[in-house]
């Protein structure tokens, strides 16, 4: 009885080999090439004397896949001695604690949405009371079609200087560069779950049969 259980065990343990081994074919990526003009405003919020919280809203006629909104909260540390300034999405780039992370997200009416993190330089120009900055959006994933979504974008921003507080500033944002996804997995991943199934349940009806 033993040597017979031994014998059938053999064929099905290389088959269950089979499953293991078996190499799926590399998952196909969509990449999304983007470039866009957003009409922005944004307001800051003081939090010490040259630390601003930033938040950013603005929408757009050319971009691509329906992604016509964009959203943002970050974080800026200006030296008001050159003008220059860094922001960051992350708080912590600036030893703040317990603030909210902040985000970007792109976004439009179907659901479909992208969510990055950003960081860059800016720099105030006080003679012109103009504003202009660039920085790095770092896809991070998104929402509908684009779920798992990574990337990078180049932003570049100029806007207006206001001298009043709480005053939504308007200026206008390009943003370009690309990003990819990867589809859900396909019938063949859930067909070798089922076989993996199928060689299992075999095994048990023998076993109860040999017993």
């Amino acid at each position: 009885m033993f040597r017979s259980i031994t014998l059938w065990l053999i064929p099905v343990s290389v088959l269950l080999s089979s499953f293991v081994n078996f190499q799926m074919p590399a998952t196909a990526q969509t990449l999304y090439p983007f470039n866009a003009d957003y009409d922005i405003f944004a307001t800051a919020k003081d939090l010490t004397p040259n630390l601003e919280q930033i938040f950013l809203s603005g929408s757009s006629t050319n971009a691509p896949y329906g992604l016509t909104k964009v959203d943002s909260l970050s974080y800026s540390q200006t030296n008001f001695n050159t003008g220059e300034y860094a922001f960051n999405t992350d708080p912590t780039a600036f030893d703040l604690q317990g603030l909210p992370s902040g985000y970007v997200t792109f976004s439009g009416s179907d659901g479909d949405k992208l969510f990055g993190a950003e960081s860059g330089t800016g720099l105030i120009d006080f003679k012109t009371l103009t504003v202009k900055s660039t920085g790095t959006v770092n896809i991070t994933g998104g929402e509908g079609k684009f779920k798992g979504s990574t990337g990078t974008f180049v932003s570049s921003q100029v806007q207006p200087l206001s001298l009043q507080i709480g005053v939504n500033l308007k200026g206008q944002a390009q943003t370009s560069g690309s990003f990819k996804t990867i589809p859900e997995p396909g019938t063949a991943t859930a067909l070798i779950s089922l076989g993996a199934i199928g060689v299992i349940s075999i095994m048990r009806r023998r076993l109860q049969q040999s017993v």
